[in-house]
């Protein structure tokens, strides 16, 4: 009798013993980016910013939207799992209002830009290739410089110097380009991870007017051969970062702030099929020559942004001609 309960109580043991093991490892997933040769995606950012400064005792308020669609053709996959991948621009959107003036532009509306969104316009049917790693970071960018040929032919002269080109800008360079798609990318865990799990990175971005990234990325759940990301981070002006040469002025930023927001990552692929967050930043603005006399004025600003982000492997309706 003894034995035999014995047994019965060894039976449960191992079973609740292996019950755990295989949830455990359901639960474990290796999240990174696997895309197949030959396979055609559809990437779509938006953007919208609210600003607020004050200029010599006046508020000044400015709205801004900023949208951008690719089409991503997998050129190549090697044995490591890298990928070479050519983006072509699709679609593009540059919407302003504030003390500039305003700005409505819609690329599937309209095929005459209005001034202050030529930059825009020029990034239609321009195209560049990056070879990616499966945890989304970029080793190496071909046509960067063809690209920066084609743009700079098309703007207006010196357009490449306007703050409503800043969107653009990235894509004059090399740099630019890697940092932009890491930016999108770069979010992969590099290792298996479960529910409950979180990864940190800190990136440098010195895009625009320089600033460090620490964010801290947390698998929420997996439901239907999704997972579901949370993320928080923390940004901050870069102290090493060199003055914003606009228009003739130096301007010195420093800000910083907080992004929150969530992702859906299909896990077959990686892809993300759906990112939203929300960024905050507040602080100053220092316009004029560093050391100069009288000194740098000062002007406070807050940064109040929304960013959408997808990737489907339709094509968007306004996307297709």
């Amino acid at each position: 009798m003894l034995r035999r309960r014995f047994g019965l109580f060894a039976f449960v043991a191992a079973s609740v013993a292996l019950v755990a093991l295989c949830s455990t490892g359901a639960a474990v997933v290796q999240l990174q980016l696997k895309l197949d040769k030959g396979k055609t995606y559809y990437q779509r950012m938006m953007v919208e910013r609210h600003m607020t400064q004050t200029v010599m005792g006046q508020q000044q308020v400015m709205d801004q939207s900023i949208g951008a669609g690719q089409k991503l053709d997998v050129l190549d996959v090697d044995s490591q799992g890298n990928m070479r991948i050519r983006y072509t621009f699709n679609w593009s959107l540059s919407k302003q209002t504030g003390p500039m003036g305003t700005v409505d532009y819609d690329s599937s509306k309209q095929a005459t830009p209005p001034a202050g969104a030529e930059g825009f316009a020029a990034l239609l049917g321009q195209s560049y290739i990056v070879k990616v790693s499966p945890k989304g970071e970029v080793l190496d960018v071909e046509s960067a410089e063809q690209l920066r040929e084609a743009l700079l032919k098309t703007l207006p002269p010196g357009a490449d110097k306007d703050p409503t080109m800043s969107a653009v800008t990235p894509y004059l360079e090399k740099k630019g380009i890697q940092e932009m798609t890491e930016n999108t990318l770069a979010k992969y865990p590099g290792k298996p991870v479960e529910p409950g799990e979180s990864w940190s990175t800190k990136r440098v971005v010195s895009i625009g007017f320089g600033i460090i990234v620490e964010s801290k990325w947390t698998l929420q759940k997996r439901e239907a051969g999704a997972a579901i990301l949370g993320v928080t981070a923390s940004l901050r002006s870069n102290p090493d970062a060199p003055p914003m040469d606009i228009g003739g002025m130096k301007l010195i930023f420093s800000v910083s702030g907080t992004q929150d927001g969530t992702i859906r990552m299909d896990e077959a692929t990686g892809l993300i099929v759906l990112e939203q967050d929300r960024q905050q930043l507040k602080g100053e603005i220092k316009v004029g020559e560093p050391g100069q006399d009288p000194p740098m004025m000062a002007i406070p600003v807050v940064f109040d942004t929304t960013i959408k982000f997808e990737i489907s492997d339709k094509m968007p309706a306004s996307a297709a001609k």
